[in-house]
């Protein structure tokens, strides 16, 4: 009887250990790579992303899985015409959803490398 029960209280301290971030604030790290002005966390999964010339690199990582979406910008006053395509490189490679003509959504994982994201305006300069 005593062994069934430390085998109990093994296991549940090995679900413990397995949720340490339940309670954790959602962090997004969005880091530019090639040709990004300035990237924007406007608020916890909300991303703006400064593009001038139209074709950019930039990384997204968080701490826990959450879905992101990103609106892409040539500058403050004027937003992409229409993404020609988005790749991603990394976990978030078949997550990519479209919003609109400037923006799109993807599934971050928590907690692994940041993945490489491209996108293209159709209409760039």
């Amino acid at each position: 009887m005593l062994r069934i029960l430390s085998n109990k209280i093994l296991l549940v301290g090995a679900v413990l250990m397995l949720l340490p971030g339940c309670g954790e604030e959602f962090q997004l790290t969005a880091t530019p790579v090639k040709n990004v002005e300035k990237i924007v966390v406007s608020e916890p999964g909300q991303v703006d992303v400064y593009c001038p010339t139209g074709i950019c690199q930039f990384e997204l990582a968080a701490n826990k899985e959450a879905s992101v979406t990103v609106n892409m910008h040539y500058d403050i006053s004027r937003r992409f015409s229409k993404i020609e395509g988005v790749s991603v490189a990394g976990e978030l490679s078949s997550s990519v959803t479209m919003k609109g003509e400037n923006s799109f959504s993807l599934d971050v994982p928590g907690n692994v490398e940041p993945s490489k994201v491209q996108v293209v305006d159709y209409y760039r300069n």
